[in-house]
């Protein structure tokens, strides 16, 4: 077969770490040429992959594309300098080969000296890719670990967080070093093994949380508001950092945004998302979260506003389109009283009407005769409902009366044992004070009464300025006040309030009957109010 002048197609690549450490694509084309040449082929095409990783089930362009042109018969042969630039894996090594055999194209490693045409070739081919396929196993068992060492040690993984840096000034060279950090260039202000706070970069997460936990701002708005921000007299602007090799720092992004108010790293913990050493992995969901040696940029109590944020706006956009989107406040607790499906919040896209729609109708689940309802109204009924059920003074006052009743209690019990401890009160006397004082604290604690007066008192005062809330703070006092709503047509037609509600909700006050709305109908632990 040597004998004969075969059309060849070379094959090369470098992972971006083998790029990084000076492997030199050049070499292995020199070498893959040499051979081409002295079995006197002709190289009809070079395919590169950079930067791409040979592991299981990565995805190579260059790799793609030489197997279509193979079952397109342009090439009779592939050369490699290496079987570990084609494939580090065992199981796509053989599928791959097994293409290359269905399109009657032979393969050549050049220092292997590997020739698939011969059946020995084909024996050390199988041995070869297993022991490739040990090797990138244990290289990958040994990452884990020293990740999960440095993690445990409180120290970051890859590349510096935005907002931070390794100190190194002398010797920046980083993309939003020289040129546009203030230190660079400067004596190093660290050992380049601890973060520092980099001073451009931690003013913009610093702004962005503040601007997000106002409630006014989403995302998508407070990119546009880094795009006009200027952080010092020269007109200095906000970019992103960008990635060496392939583009260039920028303008930042909503999903940039997104992924700095979600990092758990600013508060100062290292965060372990795996996969650990005896193979459990986490996509989403750390495996493990240690204190960092890190500086602390934002404050526990500040991310964690932040995260309740975006766990009670949900999914649904702020802005759309350009347009900011309106707030649905019922969103997540009302639901159809038909069916009891969730009702979801639309628009009838002119952004002027808008409206909770039956989701079991929209998802075609099951017919159901729940009309669509204006979003106004139904949240305007169960605020008038949530105003009458906090206006109970009868039953605050009692409440008051009681903790009134224990706070006296107390007065009497503190001032009895100063006089028993003087000696002017006997032990009986004592007793009987201390017994009338725990008695009155045990069934408030019993009641929940403290919770529930505070709870109540909490939204009474909130209310009370519900004009001048933002749509984020009256959707947050929605969620706190009901479990769920129920409308039916257009009609509020029961409410399951939050446990300290619950002695509020009298006759006169229930929509729903003395009986609420029953379990067997739509599947409620109690009746509704």
């Amino acid at each position: 077969m040597h004998n004969l002048i075969l059309r060849a197609a070379g094959y090369r690549r470098v992972s971006m770490r083998e790029q990084v450490d000076g492997f030199s694509l050049a070499a292995q084309e020199t070498n893959i040429r040499q051979h081409v040449q002295a079995q006197g082929w002709e190289l009809v095409e070079l395919y590169t992959d950079a930067g791409i990783s040979a592991k299981k089930d990565s995805q190579r362009p260059a790799l793609i594309q030489l197997l279509r042109d193979a079952q397109a018969g342009k090439f009779e042969v592939v050369v490699v300098d290496k079987l570990d630039r084609f494939y580090r894996h065992l199981r796509g090594l053989l599928t791959a080969l097994d293409q290359l055999n269905d399109a009657n194209v032979s393969f050549v490693s050049v220092q292997e000296r590997l020739d698939f045409t011969s059946i020995w070739g084909k024996l050390t081919l199988t041995v070869l890719g297993t022991l490739a396929e040990i090797y990138i196993q244990n290289l990958q068992q040994e990452t884990r670990k020293g990740k999960l060492q440095r993690a445990r040690d409180g120290l970051w993984n890859g590349n510096p967080p935005f907002g931070y840096c390794r100190g190194a000034c002398s010797i920046c060279k980083e993309p939003n070093g020289p040129g546009y950090c203030p230190n660079a260039g400067q004596p190093d202000l660290g050992d380049s093994k601890h973060l520092m706070l980099h001073p451009i970069e931690s003013q913009v997460i610093r702004k962005v949380y503040a601007w997000y936990a106002s409630g006014r701002e989403s995302d998508a708005k407070i990119a546009v508001r880094l795009a006009r921000l200027s952080l010092d007299e020269n007109g200095l602007r906000p970019r992103s950092r960008g990635t060496p090799g392939r583009n260039q720092p920028g303008p930042v992004q909503k999903d940039l945004v997104r992924s700095f108010l979600t990092n758990p790293f600013y508060t100062g913990v290292i965060t372990y998302y795996g996969p650990l050493p005896d193979g459990t992995h986490a996509d989403r969901h750390p495996q493990s979260i240690f204190p960092g040696q890190h500086p602390i940029l934002i404050e526990p109590e500040l991310f964690e506003k932040v995260q309740e944020q975006r766990r009670v706006l949900g999914t649904t956009p702020r802005v759309k389109k350009g347009t900011v989107t309106r707030d649905y406040l019922l969103s997540g607790i009302l639901r159809c009283g038909y069916c009891g499906g969730t009702m979801r919040g639309s628009s009838d896209g002119t952004g002027n009407n808008h409206y909770y729609r039956d989701s079991t109708q929209l998802e075609k689940l099951a017919e159901c005769p729940q009309r669509t309802v204006k979003a106004i109204e139904i949240e305007t009924q169960f605020l008038n409902w949530l105003r009458q059920t906090l206006e109970n003074e009868a039953v605050f006052n009692q409440f008051k009366d009681q903790q009134n009743a224990l706070e006296q209690a107390q007065i009497r019990y503190n001032r009895a044992r100063d006089l028993y401890l003087a000696g002017q009160f006997s032990k009986a006397e004592l007793e009987v004070e201390q017994i009338r004082y725990e008695s009155l604290e045990k069934g408030l604690q019993e009641n929940g009464q403290d919770a529930i007066i505070s709870s109540v008192t909490h939204m009474r005062r909130v209310i009370v300025a519900w004009d001048l809330l933002t749509a984020l703070s009256k959707k947050r006092l929605f969620r706190i006040a009901a479990e769920t709503v129920y409308v039916r047509d257009s009609v509020l037609l029961g409410v399951e309030p939050i446990s300290a509600l619950l002695p509020f909700t009298g006759k006169g006050i229930c929509n729903s009957g003395p009986d609420g709305v029953r379990t067997r109908d739509l599947g409620l632990d109690r009746a509704a109010c």
